[in-house]
């Protein structure tokens, strides 16, 4: 059940997206590059935790003892992939205020992760 609520997150995720898009672009005062960065943090945050599920799930099926050494490829290869969308956006705005909405981004799946899960246990869905 924990994995078919995981993958409801990816379909969930794109709802959340263009509300907290929306909230980003009026609290930042119509700042369309705020709520594109913020944009861009949400889709590298996507992409990379489901390329962290589908290198998960084939090791897990081909070579169950690799899967700490895939774990550790996953952090490093998301964690350099942050750094580098950080860095890039830094480089274009030079200004530290435009990582902020990048990085509230980067947290889009786990926040909508945890809702689900969340409600999920709260409707019962989960197991105890």
């Amino acid at each position: 059940m924990t994995e078919k609520i995981f993958l409801k997150t990816f379909v969930y995720v794109w709802v959340y997206m263009p509300i907290v898009f929306f909230i980003v672009f009026f609290v930042t005062g119509q700042n369309w590059n705020m709520a594109l960065n913020f944009f861009l943090g949400s889709l590298v945050s996507i992409m990379l935790m489901s390329h962290n599920y589908k290198t998960t799930m084939k090791t897990a099926k081909e070579d169950h003892l690799g899967l700490k050494s895939r774990a550790l490829k996953n952090y490093f290869f998301r964690y350099f992939f942050y750094i580098l969308v950080l860095a890039i956006t830094l480089l274009k705005f030079q200004d530290y205020r435009y990582l902020i909405p990048v990085f509230i981004g980067f947290t889009t799946f786990k926040v909508v992760m945890m809702i689900s899960f969340a409600l999920a246990k709260f409707g019962g869905e989960l197991d105890d």
